[in-house]
């Protein structure tokens, strides 16, 4: 590569040089790509993402820089995505997040996680990290439709567990893991179950509830709702005391495995036998309902979406770069299965 050096002379009472680096002809040279497809590359216009990286990593390895700024923008280019959820403290978002990570860093991607369950400050929050960002995957949001196309751009955004017009989006069949879960407890003898449901705002357990009520009623079950509880090990144990105010509620499905798990240690503390007294069902399938003594049975879903999410995300990013790229939003489905543990067993008898 042929460098190009201007040198200037003065008078005889001084000499000023200038020294001009790598051009822009250099850049694309090396890249092997036209100028103005490296000109484009380095200023954020439409280009295959692949040749955009081509030409960025020319362009720090020469040391290139524009005349704009001191330092080699990266636009579209961070290296960055983020994972923004309204629970961190649940064991899914720590399962998805640790999902994620390794998906990620395995193609050269960072993985910054954050809380959006805030009120003062959320959409600072979420543009900060959306400018520091090449994509995101937005797990759960418990903010409404509006917002979500107010804040995030459809191009770079996968929504998980949650559906809007307009968006890609990967979520989850509650319907079916919640029967699967009730015709478990029918076909144990239980004829009287209880939902335990949790934050109120949650569509996620809007779904579990509508599916709980089908699916007791189609199966001829007697049905008890109970909630809103807080969705974490303190709302479980205030859900198991009003559970105990309850007659005849042999079995009992929590909102996700975190309460259950509150649930659990609350009806044992008070002498209640599981399941030789109550059966107990938790959802997510985290590392706490297969720690848990006794383990608990708990409905398995999103046993892949965080890798579907994640591919759907890559893609998407990758022909957002092309020339002839047209956005088309995508969904896709996760199943869900029933994993039975030692926490759910036959009926008491009368």
């Amino acid at each position: 590569m042929q460098m190009r050096h201007a040198v200037h002379v003065g008078g005889a009472e001084s000499m000023e040089m200038h020294v001009v680096g790598p051009t822009l002809q250099d850049v694309a040279a090396e890249a092997g790509v036209s100028v103005s497809t490296a000109s484009r590359a380095l200023s954020g216009g439409k280009v295959k993402a692949a040749t955009k990286r081509v030409v960025l990593e020319v362009a720090r390895q020469i040391g290139y820089k524009t005349d704009l700024d001191d330092d080699l923008p990266t636009p579209g280019r961070t290296g960055n995505i983020a994972l923004l959820a309204t629970d961190i403290q649940n064991f899914y978002t720590v399962d998805l997040f640790r999902s994620v990570v390794l998906e990620a860093q395995a193609v050269g991607y960072r993985v910054f996680l954050a809380d959006i369950n805030i009120t003062l400050g959320r959409d600072q929050l979420i543009r900060g990290i959306l400018d520091s960002s090449d994509g995101v995957l937005v797990a759960a949001p418990r903010i409404g439709d509006d917002d979500i196309r107010r804040l995030f751009d459809p191009k770079t955004t996968v929504l998980v567990s949650r559906r809007v017009d307009g968006f890609s989006s990967v979520a989850m069949d509650d319907s079916s893991g919640m029967f699967q879960a009730v015709r478990h407890l029918a076909s144990l003898g239980h004829g009287r179950v209880a939902y335990l449901g949790g934050d109120d705002r949650s569509r996620a357990d809007a779904r579990r509830r509508q599916g709980f009520e089908d699916a007791t009623e189609k199966l001829g079950m007697e049905s008890l709702v109970l909630g809103p509880f807080e969705p974490s090990f303190e709302g479980g144990v205030n859900a198991a005391d009003a559970l105990m105010m309850e007659d005849d509620v042999t079995a009992v499905i929590a909102y996700n495995d975190l309460m259950a798990s509150g649930v659990l240690n609350r009806l044992l503390e008070r002498g209640v036998k599981v399941p030789e007294q109550v059966s107990l069902v938790g959802f997510d399938n985290s590392m706490l309902a297969q720690v848990s003594r006794p383990k608990m049975t708990s409905v398995a879903m999103r046993q892949n979406d965080s890798r579907t999410a994640l591919q759907m995300l890559m893609a998407m990013l990758e022909r957002n770069g092309s020339d002839d790229y047209v956005f088309e939003p995508e969904t896709a489905s996760a199943t869900e299965s029933l994993i039975v543990r030692e926490s759910t067993g036959p009926a008491p008898k009368e």
